[in-house]
């Protein structure tokens, strides 16, 4: 399988296939209720994490076949533009920002890289597809270290079997799912 850098051309396939492959990840749910609201606030919310990402001097991994993607952004420079969130409600947004918050909180001190997400389409899930994208994103990383946060016990279970550890107790937002800090050393050997 070939896992590339994503061309510009590629960033509208990119947005959707991570807003499928979350469609219905807890987090996700939690910020976005309604399956059908959801469906229309991903792609908006995609698109601005994966432009913030590129902007902080991020990278976008894709398969390439374009079933899986992967977004990593140098640890603490994720800054988005409010006006990127532009077409969401008032309230997701609030949820947004409760969720940022938290998650900078309990975000490392120095320097790491941050795998914010990993995603492959719904019809070509299992299949190892998320591990050879994390992967391929950690070798390009090198001796950096990375951090993620897992939000399903499923995602956590596939960023052990590739190095990482928990990095402190899971965290959540009042009323909204956990989510797992991991850490993953860069000398870890795959």
């Amino acid at each position: 399988m070939i896992i590339r850098a994503a061309e510009e051309s590629e960033m509208d396939t990119v947005i959707d296939v991570l807003s499928e492959a979350f469609h219905e990840d807890p987090v996700s749910m939690w910020v976005f209720p309604g399956d059908e609201r959801r469906a229309v606030a991903l792609p908006i919310f995609h698109r601005a994490v994966v432009q913030g990402m590129l902007a902080a001097g991020g990278h976008v991994d894709v398969t390439g076949d374009l079933s899986g993607a992967a977004v990593w952004a140098p640890g603490g420079d994720e800054d988005i533009d409010d006006e990127a969130f532009a077409g969401l409600t008032g309230e997701e947004i609030g949820r947004l920002m409760m969720v940022f918050e938290l998650m900078t909180e309990h975000a490392p001190v120095g320097e790491y890289h941050h795998a914010q997400f990993i995603g492959v389409r719904k019809n070509a899930q299992r299949r190892g597809i998320g591990a050879r994208l994390l992967k391929y994103g950690l070798d390009r990383n090198g001796p950096v270290p990375a951090y993620l946060e897992a939000s399903s016990a499923e995602s956590a279970k596939l960023y052990r079997r590739l190095g990482f550890r928990d990095h402190g107790p899971a965290f959540a937002v009042e009323g909204g799912p956990p989510m797992l800090p991991m850490w993953r050393e860069p000398s870890i050997c795959l």
